[in-house]
């Protein structure tokens, strides 16, 4: 299976991690999004990362139905559980994780794309709904002790927020969400993902 995905993704992040625990080896394709490859158009019509291209040619995207695809191939282990209220849980947070990550993207895109006159209203709602995110995540942190995606997902979050709005990610605000945060990146399947620029 090929995955079409940047270095610096987050989403892609999250394919990478659930991918490397489940010991299913995947040929990464890096790409240039300022040059969509025509192999990622074919993929996949909105020229979005990561894309997976399956042995049959089949593609699937976005990154959460990949990881739920991914899961679905060994149970070694399961991430994502397949019943109940242990499911909600999971995919809620990575809904949250995933959230954390498009807010953070929009502030950080913002401020690339107008560097000298961004909307510092627009900014500063999403730097406010990062920290109300950074806060709940460091008051419900205990939930992501177990192994799944829930945690997979936060870390590749909070790690995009630090990786492009550094100065947002205070230990001294956050102290159990870092404290977590930095417990987890010791795993070799985050330690192998951080994101390059």
């Amino acid at each position: 299976m090929k995955l079409l995905y940047t270095k610096r993704s987050p989403y892609a992040r999250k394919v990478r991690i659930v991918a490397l625990e489940k010991k299913i080896d995947l040929a990464l394709i890096d790409e240039d999004l300022t040059k969509k490859s025509q192999s990622l158009l074919d993929a996949n019509p909105l020229g979005k990362i990561p894309s997976l291209i399956l042995e049959n040619g089949d593609s699937i995207f976005d990154s959460p139905v990949i990881c739920q695809y991914l899961d679905g191939l060994n149970d070694t282990p399961t991430l994502i559980p397949h019943f109940g209220k242990e499911r909600l849980h999971v995919l809620r947070w990575e809904a949250i994780g995933d959230g954390l990550t498009d807010v953070s993207l929009a502030a950080y895109r913002e401020k690339l794309q107008h560097p000298n006159d961004f909307n510092a209203t627009f900014v500063a709602a999403q730097e406010e709904t990062i920290g109300r995110t950074l806060a709940y995540i460091d008051q419900h942190v205990s939930e992501l002790i177990i192994l799944s995606l829930a945690p997979i997902a936060v870390v590749a979050g909070v790690g995009y927020t630090q990786f492009r709005l550094g100065h947002l990610v205070d230990a001294n605000k956050y102290p159990n969400l870092m404290a977590w945060f930095h417990d987890f990146s010791k795993r070799p399947s985050v330690q192998l993902t951080v994101p390059v620029a």
